[in-house]
């Protein structure tokens, strides 16, 4: 009714999404993908004026979306480039990245742990985006805002970082001319949909404090469910035009079933969602105009496809530019805690009881292979590819060194640039007091500070001096060697052959077997991990029922740590772990005379503080087929392949800034990190007796879905695509007519093995085949999953 539909691409093949507006309006970027099984999404950006569109990002096997425009017209995207699989899953994670206007100095801005999305530009030039958090706690519930500066500096918790409610937190975008932004509250296992919220982080950070139910604007009862907020009117995609009206994407309420089947009671009476397709995306989502009020007015809707993004033409002042200043000649980055007395993690410690701060590195898993069940306070979970036992650590943990803590709770320290990396409180026996339960990154130069352990929302550092500032900055003291993952059969258990197994040989059934024999766990052997019956006797595990083994009850055993599955909000100091571990105080108190050495009592410590991890890397003590050896190592080596790309895209970058051309040679990525869907074979006015055929002599193999085919004959046309002695596609063509043939998955074409034939003589007036060649498709040493033959 007021206005008009222009179709500014259109491809009924591919896919389009996540549009967003140059800062001179001039421009659009987006995600596309032109075909189903032989492209992923790439960047691209289309010119308003001249109707043209460039492709910015390439590469097969990888995915880049969610691209934003920074006000200095940089880019700024997510990718699956990192090449990490969800720790609770099997699927691929999303990472940061940014580049120039060109495509130009790909870099990554965080090694995160799982899915980091929808990244946007708040009103002060910083970056907003969520994150999906969760490292030592239940993965269900944090789904919190994060935000950084454009190159990656200053990465905090925006809003929900340590919280229940709300679950998840999507779609956010600041409000014009106001510190607030406008989002939607979703759960976890969940579609991206729930309900239009606006956060004032000056009025709290947590656990829906300063956040507001709006459209209607309304109060709405503390839900700590993990499919929260999925009943009822729906949103998407909020786009502030003030701070009373937006432009949203929205479906009303239809009768949604509000107790659908497939929900099932857990833990502390969160429900987790059996089936995922009874939330099924709906297609009626339509654009609104909408105010806080619920007030609303229907703008545009289509029949086939649901609405996603809105995003207006020349709306909203351009934020302020805060420049990179990243140091990529430097390999470290700095951190300052104030003081770690101050705030709710060690409240109640007494001051001087604190000794050391420890720094632990994250070792992320490349594919998925194998599992193991958990379950606990924070819901119930899955976890691929398992280093530990049920309810044991997600990932692999490397301890990078301990730093002194000052009498006035401060200390700065040196860590290791662009690494995953979390702290732990240490008291004088080497036990955690507390322990960050997230991860941060620091870039390369940077200088990062915080005020206390889970410091109070909003608080500044105090400008008066500490110790720490007044000292040179420390380094990491190596934790009894060299940095390695940690791993129980190399650290734990030749303690346990030196002070334990001459009388736990396994003799006695009332005796705990202590000997490092692996264990053959019964079919099907999901956790794919050889575990030792040391391992499994000390952690109390047992078959869960679903197969694999778990610990039910980590904080109550005679070995003792917080379990994976632990609250999202904040715990209190000494909540579980080696301090509260009945084995640690026996032997501490005297246990048939058996000595432990500093080094045995702290790595003993260490081990249960970092959540009992059994493998020191993905690979030892597997219990893989050839098969998932082989996938890992697709996998492994694709990541090895981009990094390398990232290493010449950080290498380029720097000599365009300071003018000097580097003398170390980086080598080559994989050829897929530069591949395209493009047309890769084509052909003219080819003259064809009957019979004939085009033979594709000396073109590289290629994989394609799409083959344009028009003839110049005077008689109707019959021809046969063949791979080899097999029929393909027949075309049937009246004089003058093409055709053009979609092969969903891809068909193979080989060089000499593929003919096109003619039933009587005619001139092949054009032949086009887009696709990708073979050798483009990401492989390692045969296995290459990329292409459905």
């Amino acid at each position: 009714t007021f206005g008009r539909v222009d179709h500014l691409i259109d491809d009924p093949h591919g896919m389009l999404r996540d549009v967003d507006v140059s800062p001179d309006k001039s421009r659009l970027l987006f995600a596309w993908k032109k075909s189903d099984h032989l492209d992923d999404y790439h960047i691209y950006e289309h010119d308003l004026a001249s109707a043209s569109t460039r492709q910015l990002t390439y590469g097969l096997g990888r995915a880049d979306i969610e691209p934003i425009y920074l006000p200095d017209g940089e880019v700024i995207f997510a990718s699956t480039r990192p090449e990490q699989s969800v720790p609770c899953w099997w699927n691929e994670i999303c990472n940061l990245y940014r580049m120039d206007a060109e495509g130009r100095y790909i870099r990554r801005l965080a090694i995160d742990q799982v899915q980091t999305l929808y990244p946007q530009v708040l009103n002060d030039g910083q970056i907003c985006y969520t994150r999906w958090d969760y490292s030592d706690r239940g993965q269900n519930y944090p789904h919190p805002l994060f935000a950084m500066k454009p190159d990656g500096k200053g990465q905090r918790a925006f809003y929900g970082g340590n919280s229940w409610f709300p679950t998840s937190l999507l779609h956010a975008r600041s409000i014009p001319e106001t510190d607030k932004i406008m989002a939607v509250a979703a759960g976890h296992h969940t579609q991206q949909h729930g309900k239009l919220v606006v956060i004032d982080v000056k009025q709290g950070r947590d656990e829906g404090k300063g956040m507001q139910f709006v459209a209607p604007i309304r109060d709405v009862p503390y839900e700590r469910v993990d499919v929260a907020q999925q009943q009822g009117d729906q949103f998407r995609y909020p786009f502030p035009l003030s701070e009373t009206a937006c432009l949203v994407t929205y479906v009303p309420d239809w009768g949604f079933q509000p107790e659908p089947e497939g929900v099932e009671l857990g833990p502390s009476g969160n429900n987790i969602l059996k089936n995922p397709a009874v939330y099924a995306n709906r297609s009626d989502y339509s654009l609104y105009w909408m105010d806080v009020n619920g007030e609303r007015e229907y703008l545009y809707g289509d029949e086939v496809l649901a609405i996603q993004r809105p995003v207006p033409l020349g709306h909203r002042p351009v934020p302020p530019v805060i420049p990179e200043t990243v140091d990529y000649a430097k390999k470290t980055g700095t951190l300052y805690v104030h003081d770690v007395y101050r705030g709710v993690g060690l409240k109640g410690i007494p001051r001087g009881e604190a000794k050391t701060i420890r720094v632990v590195r994250l070792n992320y898993r490349a594919a998925g292979i194998g599992l193991s069940q958990n379950m606990g306070e924070g819901g119930i979970s899955m976890n691929s590819t398992p280093v530990s036992i049920g309810n044991g650590t997600w990932d692999i943990k490397e301890i990078l060194g301990d730093v002194e803590i000052h009498p006035d709770g401060s200390s700065l320290f040196e860590v290791p640039a662009d690494e995953s990396i979390y702290l732990q409180v240490l008291n004088e026996r080497g036990e955690v007091i507390q322990t960050t339960r997230s991860w941060d990154t620091i870039r390369p130069g940077e200088q990062k500070s915080c005020v206390g352990c889970h410091e109070g929302a909003n608080e500044v550092i105090p400008s008066s001096n500490s110790m720490a500032l007044q000292q040179p900055v420390q380094t990491l003291k190596p934790f009894y060697g060299p940095t390695r993952g940690f791993s129980f059969p190399k650290e734990i258990q030749p303690i346990l052959d030196r002070r334990c197994v001459e009388c736990h040989d396994g003799k006695d059934e009332k005796v705990m077997d202590l000997r490092g024999d692996p264990v053959v766990e019964p079919n099907p052997p999901s956790n794919k991990r050889k575990w030792s019956r040391s391992y499994l006797n000390l952690t109390a595990a047992e078959i869960h029922k679903h197969g694999g083994y778990t610990t039910a009850n980590p904080e109550g055993g005679l070995v003792t740590w917080i379990s994976k599955m632990s609250r999202p909000t904040v715990l209190p100091p000494y909540f579980s772990g080696a301090a509260k571990s009945p084995l640690l105080k026996m032997l501490k108190e005297g246990h048939h005379e058996v000595q432990l050495s500093d080094e045995d009592y702290h790595k003993l410590a260490a081990w249960m503080d970092l959540l009992v991890p059994f493998s020191g890397t993905y690979r030892e003590g597997h219990a893989w087929t050839d098969r998932e050896i082989q996938k890992y190592d697709y996998y492994e080596e694709k990541r090895k392949q981009q990094h390398l790309e990232e290493r010449r895209e950080i290498a380029a970058f720097v000599e365009k800034r300071s003018g000097v051309k580097s003398d170390v040679v980086i080598p080559e990525p994989a050829s897929f990190t530069q591949a395209s869907y493009q047309t890769v074979w084509e052909t003219k006015n080819q003259a064809l007796p009957g019979g004939a055929y085009v033979s594709f002599q000396g073109v590289a193999p290629f994989a394609f879905d799409q083959l344009t085919v028009r003839v110049e004959a005077s008689e109707p046309v019959k021809l046969h695509l063949r791979n080899g002695d097999d029929v393909l596609h027949t075309f049937e063509l009246q004089p003058g007519e093409g055709e053009v043939v979609w092969h969903s998955g891809g068909t193979v074409l080989r060089s000499t093995a593929v003919s096109l034939t003619a039933d009587q003589p005619l001139t092949l007036a054009s032949v086009q085949i887009k696709g990708v060649p073979e050798a483009d498709v990401p492989e390692w040493q045969g296995y290459k999953p990329h292409l459905n033959y």
